[in-house]
């Protein structure tokens, strides 16, 4: 990678649209409240629990992405990045699954959750052109074997 170009992956369309995953859960999370309301105060402080944790979990799933992105562009492994997709695929998954968590705990803003999955939707095939490009020549051999590229084989040195 050229130095000089450190911060290529900034101008993306990949990370663009994950700062814009961003931007919104943001703007989500800011705008729910952190008390959940009227009700017996069991039922409010489990509100109260899911509301925290919610939000807690959609920022850091939303800063995961752009986090993971810029770490697979500073790599040439194939296994290294084929691993950091993988932990964006499950943080836009889990960001989407915590929205509910806000509706349990009483915040339910549709148009806005809405807006965040259709932004999901539409990172989704910049993402998987993305990872088309990775090669899969250059890797280490992960010993787990979960992110070999196909066909890979162990060195015999290695057994």
């Amino acid at each position: 990678m050229d130095m000089d170009d450190h911060d290529a992956y900034r101008r993306t369309p990949l990370f663009k649209k994950a700062e814009e995953i961003r931007k919104l859960a943001t703007a989500i999370v800011e705008s729910a409240p952190d008390e959940a309301g009227e009700g017996d105060a069991k039922h409010a402080r489990f509100r109260e629990h899911m509301l925290e944790q919610s939000k807690n979990d959609i920022m850091e799933h939303a800063y995961t992405i752009g986090a993971k992105i810029a770490g697979a562009y500073g790599l040439d492994l194939y296994d290294l990045q084929m691993e950091n997709a993988c932990l964006i695929r499950r943080a836009c998954r889990e960001m989407v699954v915590a929205l509910r968590g806000l509706e349990m705990g009483g915040y339910s803003e549709q148009s806005y959750f809405d807006l965040l999955r259709r932004a999901v939707e539409e990172f989704r095939p910049l993402f998987a052109e993305w990872v088309a490009t990775f090669k899969n020549s250059e890797y280490l051999y992960d010993e787990w074997e979960l992110f070999n590229p196909p066909g890979a084989v162990r060195d015999q040195e290695d057994r």
